[in-house]
Formats: C-alpha cells, sequence, structure tokens
C-alpha cells in the first residue's frame, strides 16, 4: 500500500511542477497597538483607535457586539485614508466588514482584520489590546 501512495504524491508533485507559474504574494501580517505605526512596501499604517463592544464572556448582553479597528493609512506620503475593520456578530448590523479593499489609481490593497486581542468572549484579562491584520497588494 505504501508504494502506491508514494507514487501518488510524485505524480501530485510533478503535476504542480509542470503547470504554468504564477507569482503569489501571501499577506503580509501585522501586529499594532493604538497608535503604533507599519509600513508595507510604500504603505504606512497607524492604528488609531480599537472601538471594544463585544459581550464579555459569563453576561447577558441585550446584543452580542463587535469591535472595530481605526486604521490611518497613508500611501506614498500623500494619500492619506481612514479605513474600519470589524470583527465580532453586529458588524453587519453597522454595515462595517472585516476586509477593505483600499483603491487608489494604479494600485490596490486588501485589508483584512484576523482579530483584535483580547477578546472579552473568550477571556476576562485585560492585557494591552492589539489588532492582527492581513495586507496584500490586490488585482
Amino acid at each position: 500500500m505504501k508504494p502506491y501512495f508514494v507514487l501518488f504524491v510524485i505524480a501530485l508533485f510533478l503535476n504542480a511542477c509542470t503547470g504554468s507559474k504564477s507569482v503569489v504574494t501571501p499577506p503580509h501580517a501585522i501586529s499594532l497597538q493604538v497608535n503604533e505605526k507599519a509600513t508595507y512596501q510604500n504603505v504606512v499604517i497607524t492604528l488609531k483607535e480599537i472601538n471594544e463592544s463585544r459581550c464579555p464572556m459569563n453576561a447577558r448582553c441585550i446584543r452580542a457586539g463587535e469591535a472595530v479597528a481605526v486604521l490611518n493609512v497613508v500611501v506614498d506620503g500623500k494619500t492619506e485614508r481612514n479605513v474600519q475593520l470589524c470583527t465580532g456578530p453586529d458588524c453587519e448590523r453597522r454595515s462595517l466588514n472585516a476586509a477593505y479593499t483600499l483603491s487608489l489609481e494604479d494600485q490596490k490593497y486588501l485589508f483584512r482584520l484576523d482579530s483584535i486581542t483580547p477578546d472579552p468572549t473568550k477571556t476576562l484579562e485585560k492585557p494591552i489590546q492589539r489588532a492582527y491584520i492581513s495586507l496584500e497588494p490586490s488585482k
């Protein structure tokens, strides 16, 4: 049985190698505290604020809430935009998303909010808040 599995894996590998190659740029992971900056290519991202309203664990809440990361994005030192990324059950109610595509003349960037910690739905600890964001060029 093992020889067939090895042959199958080799066949998959060879098939993948003969196909056309396209360069895929993996997302750039960014972790920011409030007022902290990060740079990716020609983009400077500053986390301006985190608005947390997710219902804490062991609490009874009227709504589940959401957490919003407000980013200030500067491209090429001149084009500035504020971007809001949201996580949590009530994001849709506020018409906010976890992802945002920033389009500028000939450039597009996809911002994706991976998480905001600490998550009050999972812990009662109160460490410094951080937003975890993925950023990648978009087509």
